[in-house]
């Protein structure tokens, strides 16, 4: 029987997981063509030059690529006004698109300055392409500047900015800040892309000569907007990433999969970041995986790690306080527990005690009362909670129905009791229904979890919600 718990509990552990976690791939600029100017010439195909690589980006629940330029066969006009310097016109064939759905990416940005190559033409044949190719795209300025799509029941928010002109401004900080809050009403999870032309005349003259301090503080205003994730691009060597409120801002990942515009000054290294996010989007851990292209070949495993090397020697220089642990083989920690980590951990030790009989006055560990049962748990994690349900009420701070997350506690009056009678402890959260689902102890059940959307006797006796935890 003891085995039987035990295999129970950890198969519980595995689904609560799979609940409350998104797993992600990021990698840098992708862009498998070799189309310069006008010929028609093209690289190795993608299955080819993606086959050490795919395995990593299928196992993602969504992987996420800067797109390097267009997506265009015939003869379009190319827009000349982009044609400055050393920046030459580039596009792919169509056919990549589903070529890239089959490698494993499942969104894209478009706000790389590439994508305005072809003017309208080669955007609109861009955005039919992974229209076909059933991807998620995002950073064309009043065509396609934001998208939300749904994974596996939960929503997700993508939103590009960028310096050029086909793009949202992400020098507008009013704009980011209403997109962005915009979005995160509506969703569960945000991500935000930005791509900066280190070369245009339009880009800020701080921007071109490639500080840093224009992205932390566009990051910081997105993530104080209510973004989840960030992730730059327009740099050939990877960037330092940062954990700022418990989210994770990539700055930039240089070059993935470019094998005919690689630059030699970014050495060929070509990393791509796993992240585990909670849920509500806050960072549970990563890991940065080295590959390296060389000559014209996609990206290949780097067994020396340099990738992961650069980005934590870089992580270190811009933010000798970060909380976030990074070792020379890539893996990714942080020094900091999230509320939401805790609340995982909490609930796991509620479950623990499903099926446990109601008895007043009890406070476990085989019985329990609804205000014992609470207290118990909490103390299991070092948080002393009052001993009745309505002194419980008065602690942490309100919090509004719409706005629960795991781990708050939840109020409701009982028929014979006036006032606060009744508690629980949210357990998960449906935005898009507006409702959630509490783990308490029942007097008729024990220990068990109800669906509040679907309980008439909670609906009507709900008095309000209070977060213990920290923000």
């Amino acid at each position: 029987m003891r085995q039987l718990l035990t295999i129970l509990l950890s198969a519980f552990a595995l689904w609560l997981q799979a609940q409350n976690e998104v797993r992600f791939v990021f990698t840098g600029e992708v862009n498998m063509g070799s189309n310069y100017g006008m010929n028609s010439a093209s690289t190795a195909g993608t299955a080819q030059l993606m086959a050490e690589a795919s395995p990593l980006l299928q196992k993602a629940d969504i992987t996420f690529a800067t797109l390097g330029t267009v997506f265009i066969d015939i003869d379009a006009s190319p827009n000349r006004t982009n044609m400055i310097g050393a920046h030459r016109l580039i596009r792919m064939p169509e056919a990549c698109a589903a070529e890239m759905a089959e490698a494993g990416f499942t969104a894209v940005s478009l706000a790389g300055s590439h994508v305005a190559d072809f003017g309208i033409e080669g955007i609109q044949t861009t955005i039919n392409s992974l229209r076909d190719a059933k991807m998620e795209y995002a950073g064309v300025k009043a065509m396609q500047d934001y998208m939300m799509f749904e994974r596996q029941n939960r929503r997700y928010g993508l939103i590009a900015f960028g310096t050029s002109v086909h793009t949202l401004s992400m020098a507008d900080s009013t704009l980011v800040r209403n997109m962005v809050s915009g979005l995160d009403e509506q969703c569960d999870i945000v991500i935000v892309a930005y791509s900066i032309d280190h070369s245009s005349p339009a880009s800020p003259q701080h921007i071109r000569e490639g500080e840093m301090h224009s992205e932390i503080n566009f990051a910081h205003v997105c993530i104080n907007a209510g973004a989840d994730i960030v992730i730059g691009n327009g740099h050939t060597q990877p960037q330092p990433i940062e954990l700022y409120k418990d989210r994770l801002i990539i700055y930039d990942l240089g070059h993935f999969c470019t094998p005919a515009t690689s630059q030699p000054t970014n050495q060929g290294v070509a990393p791509l970041i796993e992240a585990n996010i909670f849920a509500d989007g806050t960072f549970k851990n990563g890991k940065i995986v080295s590959f390296k292209q060389k000559g014209t070949s996609g990206p290949k495993t780097d067994t020396t790690h340099e990738s992961a090397k650069i980005i934590k020697a870089a992580t270190q220089r811009q933010f000798p306080k970060t909380e976030l642990e990074i070792t020379d083989d890539g893996q990714i920690t942080s020094t900091s527990e999230s509320s939401y980590a805790l609340a995982m951990r909490m609930l796991s030790e509620a479950e623990r005690h499903k099926g446990k009989r109601y008895r007043m006055g009890a406070t476990g560990p085989n019985q329990f009362d609804c205000s014992g049962f609470t207290s118990y748990v909490f103390a299991k994690f070092g948080i002393k909670l009052e001993r009745m349900s309505a002194a419980q009420y008065t602690q942490g701070r309100p919090v509004d129905r719409k706005d629960l997350r795991p781990g708050d506690l939840v109020f409701f009056t009982r028929s014979s009791v006036r006032g606060v009678g009744h508690v629980g402890i949210v357990y998960s959260v449906d935005k898009r229904r507006g409702s959630f689902k509490f783990i308490h102890a029942a007097v008729s059940t024990g220990i068990t979890i109800n669906d509040f959307a679907s309980s008439a006797y909670y609906i009507k006796r709900y008095v309000g919600a209070r977060r213990i935890l920290p923000d």
